[in-house]
């Protein structure tokens, strides 16, 4: 009887570490894939709209059809297309802010339908990467979503009152995991909303890393 008892302790602890070491391992590996999705993502979206058609223009310009066998011409091919796409980055980014992206602005933003679209994405970009998301982002709020008794962050980005009770209605933006530049504009009442205790970067460091890097406390309830 003693022995059996012992080996199923044995086996139980036998099971604990091997436990714990996989759930250290999902630690270890959670924000390398999710480091890794996001460049995936960053990349596929590349090269579906540039580096591919890029690539495939070079190798038509070098008498060398789609279909053509030869990996090293397809590697020559992508790696000329990245650079290309760096080199154009690269240009446009001594354009920042000039007469010129003014002069772009003005046109994408006199556009009929265009103008909605590319305010709209500028206004989220320039929110989440300089120092205007501070001015943009009013406020850093917890709301129940997508279900009630869940919650998530949000930023308050403006208010209005409803028209019959004067309520205060917040228009928030609720970034998705792990890229913020995607999400929901949702409308809320004020009073259903928690002062979040965290920053705007800390907030998008807990957003894009899943909830791993988080800051110790929250204010999670209504006080």
């Amino acid at each position: 009887m003693e022995d059996s008892s012992n080996n199923q302790t044995n086996s139980a602890g036998t099971f604990r570490v091997i436990r714990n070491r996989v759930i250290a391992g999902i630690f270890v590996v959670l924000p390398v894939f999710i480091t890794f999705a996001v460049i995936s993502w960053l990349y596929n979206t590349a090269h579906t709209l540039a580096i591919g058609p890029i690539a495939s223009g070079l190798r038509h310009a070098w008498g060398k059809a789609d279909g053509d066998p030869s990996w090293l011409l397809s590697a020559v091919s992508s790696l000329a297309a990245i650079l290309v796409v760096l080199s154009v980055l690269y240009i446009a980014g001594m354009f920042f802010r000039s007469r010129i992206h003014r002069a772009v602005d003005w046109i994408l933003l006199n556009v009929p339908g265009v103008n909605t679209i590319y305010s709209s994405v500028s206004n989220v970009i320039n929110a989440l990467s300089n120092s205007q998301g501070k001015q943009n982002f009013k406020r850093v709020v917890l709301i129940e979503f997508p279900h009630p008794g869940m919650k998530a962050p949000a930023f308050v980005t403006s208010e209005c009152k409803e028209e019959t009770t004067g309520k205060v209605i917040l228009c928030v933006y609720v970034p998705t995991t792990p890229v913020p530049t995607s999400g929901y504009m949702l409308m809320i009442p004020e009073e259903d909303v928690v002062e979040l205790n965290w920053d705007l970067e800390e907030t998008l460091q807990a957003i894009v890393s899943g909830g791993i890097k988080v800051p110790a406390n929250v204010t999670y309830h209504r006080a």
